[in-house]
């Protein structure tokens, strides 16, 4: 029988028995690791620290040669960091295309309370950091984000407040709707701060120009030329029957986004003239 080893650490074990409050819920979220750890080979498992406690990480490096950087994986509601239905996949699949990954454990909220999950959107952030800093010293200069549901709360705010500037990008999928909330976690003006480019993907049949949300959206987002908006044709009620299309379609734009990133920083010296020559 597998053996469980507390992945989040003997600091959380020591916090969960002394009572405080933590805006996370540590009991879910430790036993959703565990199952994790137990199942999951040792050498993806990473320990990083958050707000002065650690979370699990789950690190999956590329398969090919031509490593072309690495995506940060932050999963939303009702999901986890190895979640089957979208997560699993994409931190497996984008390693066959030359991608390193990383999947995050967000802090969890209560289960149907909306508002408590943006209010965990600073200890989101703070998590990512975490994970941008250990690609970091594994030396990968291009980083992408890949959200999901309420991880895109995150990483929209993220990328307003002045992002490392490893992070070239980010693919956002169904982000979770905010017009409900009595305090949004990102506002319009942050939105239009955001100049970095963006895959948002919709997998509900919905018209953009009626559903006001994703219209006021898009329309903030115009104010950013590297923003684009994919909506589906056929609504899903899960990824199992889309999962391949999802792959290429976001590994095609992560690879146009990672080449853009190696063009804007090449320098004069490493320029070509259209015959293929270096200019000198």
């Amino acid at each position: 029988m597998a053996s469980f080893k507390p992945v989040l650490g003997i600091g959380l074990l020591a916090w969960l028995a002394s009572g405080e409050l933590w805006a996370t819920d540590g009991y879910r979220e430790l036993q959703i690791t565990q199952d994790i750890d137990a199942r999951t080979s040792p050498g993806e498992v990473v320990r990083l620290q958050a707000s002065g406690l650690e979370f699990q990480g789950l690190y999956r490096e590329a398969v090919s040669k031509n490593v072309r950087g690495a995506v940060v994986l932050l999963h939303g509601r009702d999901s986890n960091q190895d979640a089957a239905d979208l997560i699993r996949p994409l931190r497996r699949g984008l390693p066959e295309h030359g991608w390193n990954t990383l999947s995050l454990a967000m802090p969890i909220a209560v289960p149907d309370d909306l508002q408590g999950q943006a209010d965990l959107v600073p200890e989101a952030i703070v998590r990512l950091q975490s994970g941008i800093t250990y690609l970091k010293e594994k030396n990968i200069g291009t980083i992408a984000l890949l959200a999901h549901d309420t991880g895109a709360w995150g990483t929209l705010r993220y990328l307003a407040d002045a992002p490392d500037n490893s992070v070239k990008g980010a693919v956002l999928i169904d982000p979770a709707p905010v017009g409900e909330l009595d305090v949004p976690p990102i506002s319009a003006g942050s939105l239009r701060a955001i100049s970095l480019p963006i895959l948002e993907i919709l997998s509900r049949r919905i018209s953009v120009s009626v559903n006001d949300e994703a219209s006021r959206k898009r329309t903030v987002m115009k104010a950013n030329p590297s923003y684009q908006l994919l909506v589906l044709n056929e609504p899903h009620r899960g990824w199992q029957d889309s999962e391949d299309f999802l792959l290429n379609r976001i590994h095609g734009w992560l690879s146009h986004l990672q080449a853009s990133a190696v063009s804007i920083t090449a320098t004069p010296a490493e320029t070509r003239t259209p015959s293929g020559n270096k200019q000198e």
